[in-house]
């Protein structure tokens, strides 16, 4: 895949397709731990990775309906749950990897906005585990 618009990157929570309520994503965002490892007579600091850790950020159009954003999120609240991304809506290829993770659901807003506003709610969900990579 070359070059391309995010205009149909394609995520599931739970196995549930929400991709036509999703506005924004960003994930996974894997870190690692910077774990210093100087010792006394260095003059210059030396460091090894350490634990890696990851999350899931999503902005949802809210939706109440069955089968859609809170309905399918409500339930899932304290629980870890598969999230897989792919970046667009083609099949997953080398050149579009879907990406699989366990994610700890600790957030659901029921409403944020103003008024006049598209009713919309924003979520970060921290990884538990491994991120695995799918080629096909």
């Amino acid at each position: 895949m070359a070059l391309f618009a995010s205009t149909s990157v394609t995520v599931t929570v739970n196995s549930v397709d929400l991709t036509d309520h999703i506005t924004s994503i960003s994930g996974f965002n894997e870190t690692c731990a910077d774990i210093q490892t100087t010792a006394m007579g260095e003059t210059n600091i030396s460091r090894i990775g350490g634990l890696k850790d990851s999350s899931v950020s999503i902005t949802f159009l809210n939706d109440f309906a069955a089968s859609k954003v809170y309905a399918t999120l409500a339930s899932l609240l304290g629980t870890a749950v598969a999230v897989t991304i792919t970046p667009t809506s083609a099949a997953v290829s080398a050149t579009n990897p879907k990406k699989t993770g366990s994610c700890l659901i600790t957030e659901l807003p029921f409403i944020d906005g103003s008024v006049g506003d598209l009713a919309e709610v924003s979520v970060t969900w921290p990884v538990t585990g491994a991120i695995s990579t799918a080629t096909s």
